[in-house]
């Protein structure tokens, strides 16, 4: 009697369990949004938040479950940010910072009408996008004298132990220089001295009169080494290039003041490059310069009067909304926060690295101030604003002691914990194990997402039949993994493509995408969807807007047939039948790939076929029922989405199954069959009201990569005729800084270089042609 009560209640346990990993498994993602989701930047509004709402009704009847969102925060960059140039973290596009009141996706209030819509019946969870590494400033508004970052350059980043500041992210200021020479004197550090020269240039821009910065290619000459040689400077606001010819080595410039005035001096580490021919252009800027010494009638004032200024410091208005908290950041907030603070570089083979600062001002996440400020705002993110989840944005960038409190922080869903998936970029799976049982070891439940399966499904995708050898599924991913770093399907989002990827030609999959969502759909692991796949939105190159990649109005169709599938017959475990089942011919394994996923509770599961075949169907033998599994023997099997093809499982549990080629099949018992009644037409992203119309005449277009600037950019014009043209540059507050062309030109795609050495800012472009008028704008960092 113990021995059966013991086996019933582990009977129990194990089947409770195995609900809820069902539950888990057959919850359909989709990241509802890309890189460049589309606004009115022109009036200031943001229509993204309204066009999920009107996807909704779609979306549920689809079977998708949870909705992925951008950063709902206020972005740095106002109208165009995308949410990971995060400004500040309670305003969700109700206060006018950052030149206008709503985010890129919309308001508020619109957001909150979004998530009132996803959780009317039938609910679907929606989750943001939480940027908890950084936050961004601009210069003017959130500059400040930063003393900490001071005392680490001059420390030559601990005398290059550590990851110098960004040359370029720190600009130098005496304040109310009197009248008189000063002689500044300009230093390298943490350089590549076995390089050649070339790769140690640097720009030098002096400016005591508040001139425009310009660029006229003037260089430093020698002699120049700080030792009583020097440059007279050419003149305020213009900048001069040169390089660190050698360890140790000062060059020196001269300015002369008539008259008490601040003088700012700004440096970026530039490099030479020869291919196709010689350019000047951005290098590292942890290539470190610094003007070691200030020179003034026989003093030096880098020690005193010099200041090391950031944009560290926020300047919110005041917060009036339910639960938003009201609090200002500083340098203080940021690494380094002192002189014994230090930056780090990627780390070895991707560890997590908090003290690096790869992206805008980086959260010192040790701060019991930033830590409990942060914990807050996640609370009132699903308190207040209605939040299910999150996606957490590089992860790599804290430690996991901070963000697994920052998890059992939140408020629970019921019992259970929030769900919580994080971005760890990383192909080396060992990495993503032991950041989910790292935080599980602290009692914070967690989900990655699946980029070792990404990569081996990009080959597949990509490759034919003769690249790609299926036999590489058999163990492809962080579930299927058997090299000691299988994790459970319940801590793993599967997917094919992310905004990052989207926007990058060479991480694209470029075809065949029925193949990839065949595989995610079907097996163990949260499976996320991307937008642009479901509704075949063309995706450009962020930085070649002539590379682009579309999936056809076809996938959306597999899409819902195959999350019908999942929710129907699919929830349990997996086994590979053309590696464990005896497969025949062998060699066929190489293009087909079987396998039989256990059911859901009320279906007994099914057998999914992958043919990478480029042109014919093909199948393979296969013993349907490995040691473990409930015997097929004798049972017909029917294609789940082609009733008319039947299989039957003979004596010895041997079957012959097949698909299409390049395509997927599912066999399910024919006894459990169930007809699938969804309409096949594809439903389009033109169906959105809230998606402006393209018109199919071909139009005047112009659009400027990379936004925001960084280092060179250029406009990229799409004429549709002949005829004259006229491009003027200017800044926000409409001075014409610049002629960019006034001529004939061609119809066809152009390009034209955007100045160098731009402020800090957002910048206005207008085009005139003979038929039409345009404008576009850009931001530089």
């Amino acid at each position: 009697m113990k021995k059966l009560l013991t086996t019933f209640s582990l009977a129990t346990a194990l089947l409770f369990l195995g609900i809820l990993r069902i539950g888990a498994q057959n919850d359909v993602m989709m990241q509802a949004f890309y890189w460049n989701v589309p606004v009115n930047d022109a009036a200031k509004n943001g229509f993204w938040w309204d066009t999920l709402r009107v996807k909704l009704p779609q979306l549920k009847s689809a079977g998708i479950t949870a909705l992925w969102v951008p950063n709902p925060c206020k972005g740095n960059w106002g109208i165009y940010d995308m949410g990971y140039g995060l400004y500040d973290l309670y305003d969700l596009g109700a206060y006018n910072q950052k030149g206008s009141v709503e985010t890129r996706f919309g308001s508020k209030a619109e957001l909150i009408s979004l998530i009132n819509a996803c959780h009317q019946s039938p609910r679907i969870d929606i989750y943001a996008d939480a940027v908890l590494n950084h936050m961004y400033g601009e210069w003017g508004l959130n500059e400040e004298s930063n003393p900490a970052v001071k005392a680490y350059v001059f420390g030559e980043a601990h005398n290059g132990a550590n990851v110098a500041y960004q040359t370029s992210d720190i600009k130098w200021v005496i304040p109310n220089a009197t009248a008189g020479d000063y002689y500044i004197q300009i230093k390298g550090y943490n350089l590549n001295w076995s390089a050649g020269v070339g790769e140690r240039g640097y720009n030098v821009n002096i400016n005591w009169t508040g001139a425009a910065e310009t660029d006229p290619g003037r260089w430093e000459s020698e002699p120049n080494n700080g030792g009583g040689q020097f440059n007279v400077y050419p003149g305020s606001g213009i900048t001069v290039r040169a390089h660190a010819d050698y360890q140790g080595d000062i060059d020196e410039y001269k300015i002369t003041l008539t008259s008490t005035a601040t003088i700012v001096i700004k440096l970026t580490a530039m490099r030479e490059v020869y291919s196709p021919s010689w350019q000047w252009v951005w290098a590292d800027q942890t290539n470190g310069y610094y003007p070691v010494a200030v020179w003034y009638n026989g003093s030096n004032l880098a020690g005193t009067k010099l200041e090391a200024r950031t944009p560290t410091k926020s300047t919110y208005v005041t917060h009036t909304g339910t639960g938003e908290a009201n609090f200002q950041w500083g340098y203080a907030d940021f690494h380094p926060v002192d002189a014994n603070d230090w930056l780090g570089n990627g780390g070895f083979e991707d560890e997590v690295i908090p003290n690096t600062r790869w992206f805008g001002n980086d959260f010192n996440t040790y701060s019991t101030t930033v830590q409990s400020r942060l914990n807050a705002w996640g609370v009132w993110m699903i308190n207040t604003i209605g939040f299910d989840g999150f996606r957490l944005d590089f992860v790599r960038g804290y430690q996991v002691d901070f963000i697994a409190n920052w998890i059992k922080n939140l408020p629970k869903n019921g019992t259970n914990q929030r769900y919580i998936v994080g971005e760890y970029w990383t192909g080396y799976k060992y990495r993503l194990k032991n950041w989910i049982n790292d935080n599980a070891s602290r009692g914070a439940t967690v989900s990655v997402f699946d980029f070792p399966l990404k990569f081996t499904l990009n080959d597949l995708c990509n490759g034919n039949g003769s690249s790609f050898d299926m036999r590489w599924l058999n163990h492809a991913g962080m579930v299927r993994d058997n090299s000691g770093n299988s994790v459970s399907g319940t801590n793993v989002s599967t997917f094919l493509e992310n905004h990052d990827t989207g926007k990058e030609h060479d991480k694209w999959i470029t075809k065949d995408w029925q193949l990839g969502y065949a595989y995610i759909l079907t097996h163990e692991g949260r499976p996320c969807l991307f937008y642009p796949h479901f509704y075949g939105i063309r995706q450009y190159d962020n930085n070649n807007s002539s590379l682009y990649v579309q999936a056809p109005a076809s996938l959306q169709t597999d899409l819902k047939k195959l999350i019908f599938a999942r929710k129907t017959y699919l929830g349990g475990s997996l086994v590979v039948l053309t590696e464990v089942g005896n497969p025949y011919p062998a060699g066929d394994a190489y293009n087909v790939y079987v396998a039989r996923r256990a059911g859901n509770g009320t279906k007994s599961g099914a057998i999914i076929v992958l043919n990478n075949h480029d042109t014919q169907t093909k199948g393979i033998w296969i013993s349907t029922s490995p040691t473990g599994w409930t015997n097929w023997a004798g049972r017909t099997l029917v294609n789940a989405f082609n009733p008319s093809e039947t299989v039957t499982v003979y004596s010895d549990g041997r079957a012959y199954v097949q698909a299409p080629p390049r395509g997927y099949a599912i066999y399910v018992l024919q006894s459990e069959y169930v007809q699938y009644n969804q309409s096949l037409e594809a439903e389009t992203e033109n169906t959105a009201t809230a998606v402006d119309a393209i018109s199919s005449t071909p139009q005047l277009s112009a659009q400027v990569f990379p936004n925001p600037v960084t280092s060179e950019a250029f406009l990229q014009l799409f004429l549709p005729s002949n005829g004259k043209l006229h491009v003027d540059l200017f800044d926000i507050s409409g001075r014409r800084i610049a002629n960019l062309y006034n001529g004939m030109s061609m119809a066809g795609t152009s390009r034209i270089a955007i100045p160098s050495g731009l402020k800090s800012g957002v910048y206005l472009i207008k085009i005139n042609s003979e038929k039409e008028s345009l404008q576009t704008r850009f931001v530089v960092n």
